[in-house]
């Protein structure tokens, strides 16, 4: 049986050793990621916690990507904090297409290519972390 205080020191040292795969050196990441990366305690498990596009990081995304697959996400994600002036009578249904339709271009040309940094700090990390 492991204690609480052990379960924390592993919750503490997983989410370290996951944020320090994000670096500069390894890809263009915002912080965003980064700063959501969290544990917790759920009885005898320790869970890990981010953002929900780290599953695109850790594998990439499947190319062409198209406007349509991520309107939604642009609508959920990006448009709550963008704010419309409509000089030229875009409305914000108008805008969000306009960034999905840039994004998914962007996303079929370059990537993102898969970065498994899950999975590299399960394999290289974890058995150091649980001795």
């Amino acid at each position: 049986m492991v204690s609480e205080a052990e379960k924390h020191r592993i919750g503490i040292e997983l989410v370290e050793a996951l944020k320090d795969k994000l670096t500069p050196e390894h890809g263009k990441f915002t912080g965003r990621l980064k700063s959501s990366i969290s544990y917790k305690i759920d009885g005898d498990d320790v869970v890990i916690s981010m953002e929900d596009y780290a599953e695109y990081i850790e594998y990439g995304t499947p190319n062409p990507t198209t406007p349509e697959e991520i309107l939604n996400w642009v609508k959920a994600k990006i448009m709550p904090n963008v704010k419309v002036k409509s000089r030229k009578g875009m409305t914000q249904a108008m805008v969000a297409e306009k960034i999905a339709k840039n994004s998914a271009e962007h996303i079929s040309r370059y990537g993102p290519k898969a970065f498994p940094f899950i999975r590299q700090t399960i394999n290289e990390d974890l058995p150091r972390i649980l001795k």
